[in-house]
């Protein structure tokens, strides 16, 4: 038991360091060939920060532990808002910006209110999955399409993009993707034998120890944009990265291999989702700022949603 437990998060930091590679590399391979910076955060960090839910959720689900691939997500999404938002909001209120509320969040109600009622056919399959995959590549599409930023014009970054730059690069996104997958597959197995010996269900250990476990890329990208005085970003990568969690991550894994639903998470696990969700809306709402006591709120929901699941 101790071991599963030490192995998980020797995983979760793989997953951590896997994901900071990634989107280092991503991102400075971005500029260098003089991509906006606006794309480069909603969709190569995005894309990044759920890149360690793929991962676990497809080795789980081919594994034939489909139960962690959707509890993984579920509690992903509940937990950015709940407790990674939360934490963000009480340590420096959030502003919101109009752009965020009217262009951002519908996609976010819309794509886990399709997630929910997907999930009433028990199992989210093949046809479900293009379904969802085709809703990423529409916003993607959308964001570098429809954003009005201007391209970057840093030529001194450019220029000194030279051949060795670029490469360590290169390395920094290879490494990083070899570490989500170890890191994936500790945390999986792991998981799996701590759900076994402690009796409770694969969808239980998927949303909440896999899930905070996979969000580690939010919560640190969220505490260095306060450290920063940064808080318009960190809403977009919430928003973002659920987003991303439920047209990528699920539509991706369910096109490669059916996902289970089980019964239960109907009644409590996916409404929470949505109610949080909703209750973001409520508080992005006032006075365009998410302030200390919402984030207090926030949190104690979080808390709240995880004695209950006990």
């Amino acid at each position: 038991m101790i071991l599963s437990v030490i192995t998980f998060f020797l995983g979760a930091i793989l997953l951590y360091l896997g994901a900071e590679g990634l989107v280092r590399g991503s991102i400075h391979i971005s500029k260098i060939f003089g991509i906006r910076p606006i794309i480069i955060g909603l969709t190569v960090v995005a894309f990044g920060t759920s890149a360690p839910e793929f991962i676990v959720s497809l080795i789980s689900a081919v594994a034939g532990s489909s139960d962690i691939a959707l509890g993984n997500v579920v509690g992903s999404n509940i937990a950015n808002i709940g407790l990674i938002l939360g934490i963000a909001a009480l340590l420096r209120p959030i502003e919101v910006s109009t752009r965020t509320l009217i262009r951002y969040y519908p996609v976010l109600i819309l794509s886990s209110g399709l997630l929910y009622v997907f999930a009433f056919g028990d199992v989210i399959g093949f046809f479900h999955g293009i379904f969802l995959f085709g809703g990423i590549v529409l916003f993607t599409w959308y964001l570098i399409t429809k954003t009005d930023t201007v391209p970057v014009s840093d030529l001194s970054y450019r220029q000194s993009g030279e051949k060795h730059v670029k490469i360590l690069n290169i390395i920094f996104i290879i490494g990083g993707a070899g570490l989500l997958v170890g890191g994936s597959h500790l945390m999986v197995n792991s998981g799996i034998t701590i759900a076994r010996e402690i009796g409770v269900s694969e969808f239980t250990i998927g949303i909440t120890l896999v899930a905070i476990g996979t969000s580690l890329p939010e919560l640190a990208a969220t505490i260095v944009a306060v450290l920063k005085k940064n808080t318009g970003i960190i809403l977009g990568n919430i928003i973002g990265s659920n987003i991303f969690n439920v047209l990528f991550v699920i539509g991706g894994v369910s096109m490669i291999h059916p996902i289970s639903v089980e019964p239960s998470s109907r009644i409590y696990e996916f409404p929470v989702m949505i109610v949080f969700s909703f209750v973001l809306f409520l508080f992005m709402r006032t006075r365009f700022v998410i302030t200390r006591t919402e984030g207090l709120l926030l949190l104690a929901g979080y808390v709240t949603f995880i004695v209950f699941l006990f």
